[in-house]
């Protein structure tokens, strides 16, 4: 009669040893699960490439990219959200778009980088659209410029025609834009981000607004 009571404890053991069992399964694969869908979810948000070309409406594009295991080429995957433009600060005669391409391809000083450079009569690219160049200011901020900006670096060299420029920026923007699918409002500055004066000559005559609106022209030519 003894041996009937210890069968249950016995019993009982086992049926609760099943149980945790079970839970702990259960726990590694909602683990396993949660992990898939984050890794999915990731690699659904980076946004695809556009298609290569070798011209803008018209102006020559070079795509020169930079090392990949240089400091300004992080290799991060991002989604595209804004066109983030800015000015380079360099007036030294010949500091056009070419120059700048030359410059970032001997790694430039490893800690600065950006996709587009524009100058009055051509545009380099430096970076892959999808990856993260450093040019905002923001570190990996989400939402920030880094992150998910594409940065375009319009020259100011004073042996170049601004005023082509300005209108080269705003082919590359409105083509930048049409190409991800973004309205104007992605068009910002590089003061939106991290508070620099940039871009310093279009900040500084106030003509922000004139430039938005020479993208929203150049929008039209792809309704």
């Amino acid at each position: 009669m003894k041996f009937f009571p210890h069968c249950l404890i016995w019993i009982r053991s086992e049926h609760r040893k099943y149980w945790i069992g079970a839970g702990l399964l259960v726990l590694v694969l909602l683990a396993v699960l949660i992990s898939c869908l984050s890794f999915c979810h990731r690699e659904s948000s980076v946004t695809p490439e556009r298609p290569y070309v070798d011209q803008v409406d018209g102006i020559p594009l070079y795509t020169q990219w930079i090392p990949e295991d240089s400091g300004g080429r992080p290799g991060i995957q991002r989604t595209i959200r804004y066109v983030v433009i800015h000015e380079t600060g360099n007036t030294s005669p010949g500091a056009d778009a070419q120059a700048h391409s030359a410059y970032l391809m001997d790694e430039g000083d490893g800690s600065t980088s950006w996709h587009y450079t524009v100058d009055d009569k051509e545009i380099y690219h430096h970076v892959p659209d999808q990856e993260v160049a450093w040019h905002a200011g923001d570190k990996t901020k989400e939402g920030g410029g880094n992150l998910n900006g594409i940065g375009v670096e319009l020259c100011v060299n004073e042996d170049g025609d601004f005023e082509k420029t300005f209108q080269n920026g705003a082919k590359l923007a409105a083509y930048l834009l049409h190409s991800y699918g973004l309205s104007i409002d992605a068009v910002k500055q590089h003061n939106d981000f991290n508070g620099k004066n940039c871009p310093q000559t279009i900040r500084e005559t106030d003509r922000w607004q004139e430039f938005l609106n020479a993208v929203q022209e150049n929008l039209k030519q792809y309704e």
